[in-house]
Parts: C-alpha cells; sequence; structure tokens
C-alpha cells in the first residue's frame, strides 16, 4: 500500500489507554461508588473516546462535519449516562 502520509507510531496511544484504564480501574477499588466516582469514569471514558476517534481511526485528517458528527455523538453518550448518574 502506498500512501504519501506517513502516520505516528500507536504504541503511544495504546500506553496513554492502557495507563488511564488502570488508573481508572485503582480508583474504583480505592473510592468505592458514588457520583464523584462516575464522573470521573465517563471523563475518563470521554478521554479514552477522543484518544481512539483521533488517533486510531485518523479522523485527525477527516473532514471537519464528519469529525463534529462523531464528537457530537461522543459527547452526547457521555453526557447521558453523567445525567442518569445525578
Amino acid at each position: 500500500m502506498n500512501s504519501s502520509r506517513i502516520s505516528p507510531p500507536v504504541w503511544p496511544v495504546w500506553l496513554w489507554l492502557s495507563s488511564l484504564t488502570l488508573l481508572l480501574a485503582l480508583l474504583s477499588e480505592w473510592h468505592g461508588s458514588g457520583t464523584l466516582l462516575a464522573t470521573l469514569a465517563l471523563g475518563g471514558a470521554w478521554l479514552k473516546g477522543i484518544a481512539i476517534v483521533e488517533s486510531l481511526m485518523a479522523l485527525r485528517h477527516a473532514p471537519l462535519w464528519l469529525r463534529g458528527i462523531v464528537h457530537g455523538w461522543l459527547l452526547l453518550v457521555c453526557g447521558g449516562l453523567l445525567i442518569s448518574f445525578a
């Protein structure tokens, strides 16, 4: 496959995603449950979604309207879940 664009390595994104997942898992064990934990977990899920969309799905180079739809969907899902915990 010939490509004029050289994509950055994927391993830093995977390392960051794995670290964030482990941090949130440790936080849930330490803190227990509650609205604060749900907010932090959904915030982490939103950050991980942004990283996946921008880096792994390569939407960084997509048209603005497509990026807006995907980011809006992610915000709608995370926001809806956050409202359901309140």
